[in-house]
C-alpha cells in the first residue's frame, strides 16, 4: 500500500504510476492468413477507405473494391474467418467486414450472411440506450447482410433468395423489412403477391414501404437550427434583431468541421 502524501494539495506522480500506449495499426489479426499478406494489406487499405473524405475518395474507395473483387472469393474466406474472431464489441470493425463481403460480391458468401441473421442478437449492454444501443449496432451489421443478400439474390442466387425468405419474419422489425423490401426490389410485382400471401396481415404495411434515394429525400432547412417550411416570415433563432454577428457567426480565422 503506497503512503499517502501529506504535504500538500500539489498534484504529485508517485514513482509507480506510469502510462502506457499500445498503438496497433489496425484491429485485425489474419491468424490463419499469415502468407496472404499482400491481400490481407489490401483488406486492411479498403476498409480504411470505407471512411475517407474529400474530393477523390469514392473513386479511390472503388479502385481498392475493383482490385478485391479480381480474388472474391479467397478475400470472402479470410474476411469471413477475420469476423467470427472479433470481439463481439468491435461494433464498427464487424459492420466494416461484413460491408467487405457485400462489396466484392463472394458467390460463396450466402452462407455467411445466413449465420449473422440466425445469430442471436445480444440483449442491450448500453446503460444509456438513447444515446448508444448496442442491440441498434447488432441490428444494423445483419441489415448490412440482408444488403449483400439482395445483391446476390438480384444476380439470380436463389439460395440468396431462400435466406432472405427466412427472414421475412424475424423478430427485428427493422432486419423483416429490410428482407421484405429486398425480395420486392428483386422479385417485382409477382413477389409482392407471393410476400401478400405469406406474410402475416400484422406485417402488410410492410409491402407498403417505399425506398426513397437519399438525394431524393426532403432535407430539413436552417443548418443547426431547424425550422418549418411554413415559418419563413419569422426570424431565425440567433436574430437578435441587431447588425451585430451572434458569438457562433464571429469569424475566428479557425476552419471548423
Amino acid at each position: 500500500m503506497r503512503k499517502r502524501d501529506t504535504r500538500g494539495d500539489t498534484p504529485t506522480t508517485d514513482t509507480d504510476d506510469g502510462l502506457k500506449l499500445e498503438v496497433v495499426e489496425h484491429p485485425f489479426r489474419f491468424r490463419k492468413f499469415a502468407n496472404e499478406s499482400a491481400l490481407t494489406g489490401q483488406i486492411v487499405e479498403v476498409i480504411n477507405r470505407m471512411s475517407g473524405a474529400g474530393e477523390s475518395a469514392q473513386d479511390d474507395y472503388e479502385e481498392c473494391i475493383a482490385r478485391l473483387c479480381r480474388n472474391s472469393n479467397k478475400v470472402g474466406e479470410i474476411v469471413q474467418e477475420e469476423y467470427f474472431n472479433m470481439p463481439e464489441d468491435a461494433y464498427l470493425d464487424r459492420w466494416a467486414l461484413v460491408m467487405l463481403v457485400v462489396e466484392v460480391l463472394d458467390k460463396k458468401a450466402v452462407s455467411f450472411f445466413s449465420r449473422i441473421l440466425e445469430s442471436e442478437i445480444p440483449v442491450e449492454k448500453s446503460k444509456n440506450p438513447h444515446s448508444f444501443t448496442t442491440v441498434g449496432e447488432e441490428v444494423m451489421i445483419r441489415t448490412t447482410a440482408i444488403e449483400g443478400l439482395e445483391r446476390l439474390a438480384a444476380d439470380g442466387d436463389q439460395a440468396a433468395v431462400a435466406v432472405l425468405w427466412k427472414n421475412i419474419q424475424h423478430e427485428s422489425f427493422s432486419i423483416r423489412r429490410a428482407a421484405t423490401q429486398a425480395l420486392l426490389a428483386t422479385g417485382g410485382e409477382e413477389m409482392r403477391k407471393r410476400l401478400k400471401e405469406e406474410l402475416p396481415k400484422r406485417h402488410h404495411d410492410l409491402l407498403k414501404i417505399r425506398r426513397t434515394p437519399v438525394h431524393e429525400a426532403e432535407q430539413a432547412d436552417g443548418g443547426l437550427f431547424l425550422k418549418r417550411r411554413d415559418d419563413d416570415d419569422l426570424p431565425a433563432p440567433n436574430d437578435s434583431g441587431s447588425d451585430k454577428p451572434a458569438p457562433n457567426d464571429i469569424d475566428t480565422g479557425e476552419s471548423g468541421c
